[in-house]
């Protein structure tokens, strides 16, 4: 039956606007569950009404009029009940859909944005802070992988390691630049780091080869002229 549904609906309206944490809609929405339970209480007793006359009805053969006048008004104010239970269970489900909406739109403002968290991290990395920019670039390419400034954040995470000596990890991160966005301005300089990186670890054939293939794939590109000098 339809109504036998509304106090789920109802609590399950309840239950999500406690979880918010919205005092004054719960508030609201409780005092309209309380309206609900009053009224289907009465559409209850009506009912019951309802089959007390039908039985006397069954069981009397005269005297037919006042019981069917009876019988009349009861439906009228059965029908009326539920017309106001509709009411109340398109009031709940209209509130609980505002609040959600709500909620949505107040978490999506709270998100930092990408540039912000750009910004944060290399306000980090020009302070000399490499562990906490290395965590900030990896947070902006972990939410937006092919964002604007990913190549730029992916290239970056490479200088806090080359900053730190961690030649190895450095190279293998300047490595992703080319990799995973093989058309970023960051390819020529990654490769000059690169070169650089192998170059202090004493590997001077690999950071030989590493500094003519960018001469050769980037010739007009500033770091060109560094790596040329390097071969010299």
């Amino acid at each position: 039956m339809k109504y036998s549904s509304l106090a789920l609906v109802a609590l399950a309206g309840v239950s999500v606007i406690g979880f918010s944490g919205c005092m004054a809609t719960s508030g609201e929405i409780a005092g309209l569950r309380d309206d609900m339970h009053e009224m289907q209480l009465k559409l209850n007793e009506l009912q019951r009404n309802q089959a007390d006359i039908s039985s006397k009805m069954d069981n009397i053969s005269t005297g037919m009029g006042p019981l069917t006048s009876e019988l009349q008004e009861t439906q009228n104010r059965m029908s009326l009940l539920g017309q106001r239970l509709d009411d109340v269970e398109a009031n709940i489900a209209q509130r609980v859909n505002r609040l959600s909406e709500n909620i949505s739109s107040s978490s999506m403002s709270s998100s930092p944005s990408p540039s912000e968290i750009y910004r944060i991290a290399y306000s980090d990395f020009s302070r000399g802070k490499y562990d906490l920019a290395i965590v900030g670039f990896s947070s902006y390419l972990q939410k937006f992988p092919q964002g604007e400034l990913a190549s730029q954040a992916q290239y970056y995470i490479g200088e806090c390691y080359f900053a730190q000596s961690n030649w190895d990890r450095a190279i293998a991160e300047f490595a992703l630049v080319e990799k995973e966005y093989p058309q970023s301005n960051s390819v020529a300089p990654s490769r000059l780091k690169q070169g650089l990186c192998l170059e202090l670890m004493a590997k001077v054939r690999e950071a030989r080869d590493m500094f003519k293939s960018l001469v050769k794939d980037f010739p007009n590109a500033p770091e060109a002229h560094t790596a040329l000098e390097k071969l010299k």
